[in-house]
């Protein structure tokens, strides 16, 4: 329903019957429309002040429409420009202005619709928190599904940022074993002589300062799911003990000769090359083998930018459920420079970025001065021209990697026979 706030203090006796059916609101004593815009959202608001409370009203909510009752028909234009939906001088074209709150009406209605969609669209290709409508994703969730029931052992990969962290919790959330812990070890964060301990737990007495038992990750996973991120950056001297549990499930606690078994789903998660480290003798190439039974490539932002509406919206309303702070949305211009920028910090830069402008701006909406420096200055790369055919040949190469190869599938993306596809692989060259 439409929400109308008369803040006139002159008031119009036409307009009132035109409002019967929708919600209004009369601007109290003592307060100015801004502050009542401020604390309460309104669709329309009618207003006999100076033009210049249109900037003022239009800085606290953007999408409010405001037709303004004036007595100078020369500002008329002027209004216009700034953002009023209409000017009126009396006496009140009456059917004139029932057409414009008609309008405004139609339009409230189509963006509460488009709002309803776009909630929608996040609830549908929101996979356990990870939210994404990219190809290569979907194919992410759907071999998530098929393995979660059985795997034993998986890793992840992936630039720091894409979201390694959250695509195992989806894979421990799908799995049977959900109601069990998902237990966290940052490799990357241990020092090196109490990794053991950490992982393994140790007895009382073990070592210098171990006044009490300790329970290791692997003990209190019991039957859930232990995350080893960051394992590219585990101790070389300790990736025997990792792969020997691996292997034959057993572990002792450091100081103890009693062998306890690891009951837990094990997934790793790295953003280096391993192949090259196990090359350059930086990791163990049977830990390596032993821990790449299924492996799971999460591709950065910058390869599915078609995510960042649905990211931008949900990691915004995040913040605004956090801190309740009145951020309707990100302007078209602000929009434009996001999908601009290439996102080397992925999706954690990406919720580092508006979770700032968010706080930053002073407006309803973040605008293109809210966002960072480095978003504004940042040069994007210039295509280099392609001929029609070498555009194509890309097309079916794109097209292919996310069908994995599979060519009937590719065929019936592309709207072509499988054949017609094989001829343009062989023309083309296409690996």
């Amino acid at each position: 329903m439409l929400k109308v706030l008369l803040a006139l203090q002159h008031p119009d006796p036409s307009i009132p019957p035109l409002l019967q059916n929708y919600q209004v609101d009369a601007l109290p004593k003592g307060k100015t429309a801004e502050e009542l815009l401020a604390e309460n959202s309104y669709h329309l608001i009618f207003h006999d002040g100076d033009i210049d409370s249109i900037d003022a009203l239009r800085v606290v909510d953007p999408r409010a429409e405001i037709i303004i009752l004036g007595h100078n028909k020369e500002e008329a234009l002027e209004a216009i420009q700034r953002g009023a939906a209409a000017y009126f001088t009396p006496p009140v074209e009456i059917e004139r202005l029932k057409e414009i709150i008609s309008r405004i009406h139609d339009m409230v209605e189509m963006r509460r619709e488009t709002g309803e969609l776009e909630k929608l669209l996040v609830a549908k290709y929101n996979f356990s928190g990870v939210i994404s409508r990219n190809p290569l994703m979907l194919e992410i969730f759907s071999l998530v599904r098929r393995i979660a029931p059985y795997f034993k052992t998986a890793l992840i990969t992936g630039e720091t940022g894409t979201g390694k962290e959250v695509i195992a919790k989806a894979l421990h959330a799908s799995s049977p074993w959900a109601k069990h812990p998902f237990m966290v070890c940052n490799c990357g964060a241990l020092v090196e002589n109490l990794i053991e301990s950490e992982l393994f737990g140790h007895q009382k007495g073990a070592f210098t300062g171990a006044d009490r038992d300790k329970v290791g990750l692997f003990e209190a996973a019991g039957d859930g799911t232990l995350f080893l991120d960051e394992i590219g950056e585990m101790p070389l001297s300790f990736q025997p003990h990792l792969l020997r549990v691996l292997q034959n499930g057993e572990f002792r606690r450091l100081g103890s000769n009693k062998a306890s078994t690891a009951r837990c789903r094990i997934i790793a998660a790295t953003n280096r090359n391993l192949e090259q480290d196990v090359k350059e003798g930086r990791f163990r190439e049977d830990l390596f083998f032993r821990i790449t039974p299924l492996v799971i490539k999460i591709p950065p932002l910058r390869d599915r930018k078609d995510d960042l509406p649905l990211l931008s919206k949900a990691l915004l309303d995040k913040f605004i459920q956090r801190t309740a702070k009145k951020v309707f949305g990100i302007s078209r211009p602000a929009q434009g420079l996001l999908l601009a920028y290439n996102w080397p910090g992925n999706v954690r830069e990406l919720e580092s970025v508006l979770e700032q402008a968010a706080m930053l701006t002073t407006e309803s909406f973040i605008r293109v001065d809210d966002l960072p420096a480095h978003l504004k200055t940042s040069k994007t790369e210039q295509p280099v021209p392609l001929s029609l055919g070498a555009v194509e040949k890309k097309h079916v190469e794109t097209v292919l990697l996310q069908c994995q190869g599979n060519r009937t599938r590719a065929s019936k993306i592309l709207g072509i026979s499988r054949r017609s596809l094989i001829r343009k692989i062989e023309k083309f060259g296409v690996k």
